[in-house]
């Protein structure tokens, strides 16, 4: 079970009230936790529930994201996929995280994506919400792995007008601290012959992986790439902004 959003704020109230024990606290805490979706606000929480419930949970959090930096839709279509296909294996690994589909998932419990188009040309951003039965630790360490390893170009064929490749994050995203893990690339080059940038977040949060993308015409505004990976990971996690 995992109610990071607020079990800290039920105990926080219940040892205020004076509670015998630390045994009592966290008994108490956890009951009047459960039940809830979150203490406050609609953060996600993750209890004995279905995994189709689950996934429905996750979605509807994906469908309403009220920080979401401005000029991206709130109203989401489904889930992003690679406008291209990576050469490199590593660097399709980085990608296929944010299409719903994390490396390392043999105890994936669930999933849902979402992508929200933006006001600038071309821009996009895209969202996957993978929950595990256990830490999600070990398919970010994986993630981290292909990240390092993504270092060719990627591109669909020589043909096509498409290349891509790994360039020096923003500084903005790349001291980004969220969760219990943050990790990051940048894409850059030519997509069917026109300038293309793409940033890629990931957080590791408990139980939870949360990918995000922001692609555009040109360059991505690294600004909203960080506006979107907090308004994702807030939403899901509990964590301020």
């Amino acid at each position: 079970m995992f109610v990071k959003c607020c079990f800290s704020r039920c105990v926080n109230w219940w040892n205020a009230a004076g509670p015998p024990s630390r045994t009592v606290t966290v008994a108490v805490a956890a009951l009047v936790c459960v039940p809830l979706a979150g203490c406050g606000t609609e953060t996600a929480i993750y209890a004995d529930v279905s995994a189709a419930r689950e996934q429905a949970r996750i979605r509807d959090l994906l469908r309403d994201l009220p920080d979401l930096p401005e000029g991206f839709s709130p109203r989401p279509r489904e889930g992003w996929s690679p406008p291209f296909r990576a050469a490199d294996a590593n660097c399709r690994t980085v990608l296929e995280a944010v299409a719903g589909r994390p490396p390392r998932a043999k105890e994936l419990r669930t999933h849902a994506e979402a992508t929200f188009y933006g006001e600038r040309v071309g821009e996009l951003g895209g969202a996957s919400v993978a929950s595990f039965t256990a830490d999600a630790a070990e398919s970010f360490d994986a993630l981290g792995e292909a990240l390092d390893g993504c270092t060719g170009a990627v591109r669909r064929n020589p043909g096509d007008a498409t290349l891509l490749v790994p360039a020096d994050l923003p500084l903005t995203i790349g001291e980004l601290e969220l969760g219990d893990g943050t990790a990051g690339t940048r894409l850059h080059g030519r997509l069917n012959g026109y300038p293309y940038d793409m940033h890629l977040v990931f957080v590791q949060s408990g139980r939870t992986l949360i990918s995000v993308v922001h692609a555009a015409m040109g360059t991505a505004d690294a600004t909203r790439t960080e506006g979107l990976a907090r308004a994702v990971t807030a939403r899901m996690t509990g964590e301020p902004e």
